[in-house]
């Protein structure tokens, strides 16, 4: 017994002909009519009277039929609608965030959500780069913001795509007490010796590496202090004068600027950007690409192809 030989049956009790129903099922009428007779045989009762010249419905095949007919219905057009639309009804979005994309880019797209998706239903994450990439591959996050990889193969690998945000130096961050805070741009080598606050090899990658490539090409390692602590910490730390990091711009934005100030350095440019990622696959969810569509538009000033 199953809900096709059920489906068989309210289209034959709808039309009272195999001919027609078999026609609408796309089947053929003597496999129609063999389905029925099973369902027939399997529930222990007749449901359709049959003559040579026409078909009625018995007591228990009418009483089945009314009872039967708002849920097929019912599903009927629920599937209509989603396929329609291309949408599920109050749908959950759940999006993953670095911290400074929480505070920066990550406002916007709920804005324009809040307008075009206004049923949808937002759970939000704030996390490091690694942790929120993995919520896109276990399906945990439908989007992400995250510090953009040195390669952007190890994504495309794991069927993530992104879009790159725009791009921002490294600057130095120092607590508005010490020595070189009044300096325009800062040489790096002038920080030889102070202690660092570092980042996480492993959940905040792409700046550990930024950070130590900068200090190896003003030819010192960085006096590691600590590492791994979030990003209002780390203001703290610098605010009481405990230790120097850097960081890029985007992030230090998001600093209050009474306790800490933020300078470029000088020379070249370490470059680091927010990417917006998601899981491209042929079941990538309606809310994802609702999601991405509204992203495009909205950052589109601001993407890198």
């Amino acid at each position: 017994m199953n809900l096709l030989s059920f489906r068989y049956f309210m289209e034959v009790a709808d039309t009272l002909n195999f001919s027609e129903a078999s026609k609408r099922l796309h089947v053929s009428q003597p496999g129609l009519s063999q389905q029925i007779s099973s369902l027939e045989n399997e529930i222990g009762f007749k449901l359709l009277k049959r003559t040579t010249r026409q078909v009625s419905l018995t007591e228990e095949g009418a009483y089945l039929y009314e009872q039967l007919y708002p849920s097929f219905h019912k599903i009927e057009d629920l599937i209509h609608e989603v396929v329609k639309s291309k949408r599920i009804p109050q749908a959950t979005a759940r999006i993953s965030s670095v911290p400074s994309a929480a505070s920066i880019w990550l406002p916007q797209l709920l804005k324009k959500m809040q307008a075009k998706l206004d049923t949808v239903e937002l759970y939000i994450e704030e996390t490091t780069s690694a942790q929120a990439i993995e919520a896109i591959k276990k399906q945990q996050s439908h989007l992400a913001f995250i510090r953009t990889p040195a390669d952007l193969n190890e994504l495309r690998n794991m069927n993530i795509a992104a879009l790159e945000l725009s791009r921002h130096p490294l600057v130095a961050v120092l607590s508005k007490n010490h020595p070189l805070t009044n300096e325009q741009s800062l040489d790096l080598k002038k920080l030889k010796g102070e202690a660092f606050i570092h980042f996480h090899p492993k959940n905040s990658p792409t700046l550990y590496y930024l950070l130590e490539r900068a200090c190896l090409e003003a030819e010192f390692v960085p006096n590691t202090l600590c590492v791994g602590p979030e990003l209002r910490t780390i203001e703290n730390l610098i605010s009481h004068e405990i230790g120097v990091t850097l960081m890029p711009a985007d992030m230090a934005a998001v600093m209050t600027e009474e306790h800490v100030t933020s300078i470029p350095i000088a020379g070249e440019d370490y470059m680091s950007s927010i990417s917006l990622i998601w899981e491209e696959t042929p079941y990538t969810p309606f809310i994802t690409n609702d999601l991405i569509a509204i992203a495009k538009k909205e950052f589109s000033y601001f993407i890198h192809e």
